[in-house]
């Protein structure tokens, strides 16, 4: 009876020693183990770790966590670092994640569906101009027009500054 009790106690005291220290996966897209592409992927621990880092592994013990740094399967480095900064990682991560899967859906914007429409620039709509017409005079006139737009526009913005008191 007392080697079992003996046993059932060393037994109980291993496992709550494990379970102190255990691996903590910062985001599951990551898993448990961080390797370098991901690192520079997600722009990790940028402030902690170098280029000679080949992984890392975070390490959670109660509310303290602990960053394992390895290079060729021995550790360089093991810094304790704060519940803060793993939340802030954490947020980087998914954030990342989430602009990497929205790049990767396809486009849906339809220009044909828009070619009989007004650009929203307020300029000329390229797509209902017969080009054989477009003579140097033409382009030129375009030109002009876009100057004194232009010009217009900063003559307001002057009067605008002067009525104001600015010189400018």
């Amino acid at each position: 009876m007392n080697r079992i009790l003996t046993m059932i106690i060393l037994t109980l005291s291993s496992l709550s020693i494990a379970a102190q220290n255990q691996v903590y996966e910062l985001h599951p897209v990551l898993g448990d183990t961080i390797d370098n592409v991901e690192i520079n992927k997600y722009y990790l621990f940028t402030d902690y770790i170098g280029d000679s880092t080949d992984y890392i592994i975070i390490h959670k013990d109660r509310d303290l966590f602990s960053l394992d740094g390895f290079f060729d399967s021995t550790m360089i480095l093991n810094i304790q670092i704060s519940k803060d900064e793993i939340l802030i990682q954490k947020e980087h991560v998914e954030k990342l994640y989430n602009y990497f899967i929205a790049s990767l859906k396809k486009d849906s914007f339809n220009l044909n569906e828009y070619k009989n429409r007004a650009l929203i620039s307020d300029s000329i709509n390229i797509t209902n101009i017969n080009l054989n017409v477009m003579t140097p005079e033409f382009i030129k006139s375009i030109k002009k027009d876009i100057k004194r737009k232009f010009w217009e526009e900063k003559r307001k913005e002057i009067k605008s500054n002067q009525e104001k008191g600015m010189i400018y």
